[in-house]
């Protein structure tokens, strides 16, 4: 329960800094995970999220919101993507899969929840599904302006 609130307080600031005209006409697709990270390395975890964050925001026009939630611990990290719709989230997929860092990142964190929200096409769907399944489509809500 504590986690939906979270993610749902979550989307709800999130969306207005997607391209969002209405729920009904919002392409956007949301990427949510939670992760454990790897204790061998969370010494150098920061340098490594701050190259991420760089290398999708410099490589990715289509992501419109890119951050990483770091427990009191360290041990845990919550990520939060945004893209404007589902043409860019296949394109951020893709590009990770052939990324020089995609090994690292599979090593530094254990994905422990993947929801993709939004209207995802099969394509997306497919090429997600060494990840997830966890595919939500919209089914109401609002932003204010």
């Amino acid at each position: 329960m504590k986690k939906i609130f979270l993610i749902l307080v979550t989307v709800l600031l999130i969306l207005p800094m997607s391209s969002y005209a209405g729920h009904h006409n919002d392409k956007s697709i949301i990427f949510y995970l939670d992760m454990n990270v790897a204790s061998e390395k969370s010494e150098n975890l920061d340098k490594f999220v701050a190259y991420l964050s760089e290398t999708v925001e410099r490589t990715e026009p289509g992501t419109t919101y890119y951050k990483y939630f770091i427990s009191a611990d360290k041990t845990k990290v919550s990520l939060l993507e945004v893209y404007q719709d589902d043409a860019a989230a296949l394109f951020h997929v893709r590009s990770f899969l052939k990324a020089v860092h995609r090994d690292e990142f599979l090593d530094t964190f254990e994905i422990t929840n993947f929801q993709v929200l939004g209207e995802s096409s099969e394509e997306l769907k497919l090429a997600m599904a060494d990840f997830t399944d966890d595919h939500r489509a919209l089914i109401d809500g609002f932003k204010r302006k």
